[in-house]
């Protein structure tokens, strides 16, 4: 089959989502919008809860390995901020800081489908670096305890 090349516009931040869906959509997936079930409230932030906890297995065991990858380094590192260009490098993570957004979108559909924020932190960052992401120790708490 012949292939040809196809330029689109996509917003920065969506990069890896894009690559995502492309990648699903050249293997032959499905790719019916899956019903995410999002309450109407305002999520909550994570506590050590034991309903908490729960969610947070569920919610973890939804993570790409990827994305446990993201987080578990950010958990090693709670409160440290860390650069999308640094995290992308040092997680083997395509297309750098675009990739490292892209590693984020499921992360925070799983969240928002329990009502929860997402478990990470980020600010604007350098012009090269992109921006800074980083997991509270609160979180990183909640986190470690059921990513084994």
């Amino acid at each position: 089959m012949p292939l040809i090349e196809v330029t689109v516009k996509i917003p920065e931040e969506r990069v890896g989502e894009f690559y995502e869906l492309v990648g699903r959509w050249l293997a032959g997936a499905q790719l019916e919008a899956e019903p995410l079930d999002m309450p109407a409230t305002t999520p909550t932030d994570w506590t050590q809860s034991d309903d908490d906890l729960a969610l947070a297995r569920a919610v973890w065991g939804k993570f790409s390995p990827r994305a446990q990858a993201f987080f578990a380094l950010l958990m090693d590192h709670a409160g440290h901020k860390m650069s999308a260009e640094n995290l992308a490098a040092t997680l083997d993570i395509p297309h750098g800081k675009a990739g490292v957004a892209g590693v984020l979108a499921w992360p925070a559909r799983h969240c928002a489908a329990v009502n929860k924020t997402v478990p990470w932190q980020w600010e604007e960052g350098s012009e090269g670096g992109g921006a800074l992401y980083w997991v509270e120790t609160k979180v990183a708490i909640v986190f470690r305890k059921v990513r084994s």
